[in-house]
């Protein structure tokens, strides 16, 4: 008499050397990756932290930005902006993907007018007379992932700065 269907003995399981090597791997050194991955976290390789600050000038330094290398979806960042004026007004011209990845959240000090034409977002000031230091802080929040390159353009000077967006 056959044994029925549920007492059956299965065949054997099949073992395959290249996951048993993995498996053996990830419990020998997997603590100290992921020991390492948490601290690389925490100093901000993969966002805001000391790693991941920026700042870039160009080479008189008469314009700096300070942003984070890397960035994640719908995480606010802030980015300065740095320059030094030589008259009443001042433009600031952000392009590159700027307009397709940021939405942004807040300006200070706010533009006398702020407006966009080809793709590129245009901020004009009056900063006074003096050649002197002018700040612009910006609170943004990206919107797509990947390597993105900005264009950052003032009356007589440009920079040109990229950054990583995880998902």
């Amino acid at each position: 008499m056959p044994k029925p269907a549920s007492i059956q003995t299965p065949a054997p399981v099949k073992e395959s050397a290249r996951w048993l090597r993995f498996e053996y791997i990830m419990q020998t050194y997997g603590a100290t990756a992921l020991l390492i991955i948490v601290i690389l976290g925490l100093l901000g390789l993969f966002s805001d932290g000391m790693l991941s600050t920026k700042r870039l000038s160009n080479a008189p330094h008469t314009l700096t930005v300070e942003f984070e290398k890397m960035g994640r979806i719908d995480s606010d960042m802030n980015i300065k902006i740095e320059t030094m004026t030589h008259g009443e007004n001042m433009t600031l011209v952000l392009g590159g993907d700027w307009m397709q990845v940021y939405e942004i959240t807040s300006l200070y000090p706010a533009a006398e007018r702020m407006t966009s034409r080809n793709g590129e977002l245009v901020l004009q000031y009056q900063s006074g007379a003096k050649a002197a230091p002018f700040a612009v802080w910006i609170g943004v929040t990206p919107r797509h992932a990947g390597k993105q390159t900005y264009t950052l353009h003032t009356d007589d000077a440009s920079l040109t700065f990229s950054q990583y967006i995880l998902p």
